[in-house]
């Protein structure tokens, strides 16, 4: 089971009622309770996430190698 598995299984378990609107998604989509510590974690669908410039960028956590990587393409003949 992966980390994100093991976020959406709690948060099925803990906010999912079969008898409320919505699939288990959804209603986990809707949870307010803003202390859980897996709030930020918790499934969101794609379409209400910030876009990508929105974002914070990715930071390296080692010091590789960087140097320019060139590509060449060969044309059949």
């Amino acid at each position: 089971m992966t980390r994100q598995q093991a976020i959406e299984a709690k948060c099925k378990d803990c906010i999912y009622d079969e008898l409320d609107h919505g699939t288990w998604r959804q209603q986990v989509e809707r949870c307010e309770l803003t202390d859980c510590a897996l709030y930020p974690y918790r499934p969101k669908s794609r379409a209400k996430m910030p876009d990508m410039a929105d974002s914070v960028p990715v930071q390296l956590h080692y010091e590789g190698n960087h140097r320019e990587v060139r590509v060449i393409a060969r044309v059949a003949p």
